[in-house]
């Protein structure tokens, strides 16, 4: 068998994250959250074997989703990121598909 896929759930809300702890189960995923967008930063930073996936929400406090891909893009960031909001205007959507996020 594989490697598990890692992930890496960005979300202010507590509740949120824990969800991707479920959805995500062990053997196959393997999930790191952080809490907000410069936490995440922190932990793609640190990690020497980057995530494969960034879910990240849209509305953090302090560093925000779009300025999160926007950062990840600029340090290269390999993997797939995608979005999980429950609210991204049309500005917000051409944004990101401008960034090439992939879902």
């Amino acid at each position: 068998m594989g490697s598990s896929l890692k992930i890496l759930a960005v979300d202010d809300e507590p509740s949120i994250v824990q969800s991707m702890f479920f959805i995500f189960e062990r053997p196959n995923y393997e999930v790191d959250s952080a809490e907000n967008g410069e936490a995440a930063l922190a932990r793609v930073a640190a990690n020497p074997n980057p995530f494969d996936v960034v879910i990240t929400d849209n509305n953090m406090p302090g560093v925000s989703g779009i300025e999160l891909v926007r950062q990840l893009r600029e340090r290269n960031f390999p993997g797939k990121i995608m979005i999980l909001s429950a609210h991204l205007s049309v500005d917000v959507r051409a944004a990101y598909e401008e960034m090439k996020v992939d879902a």
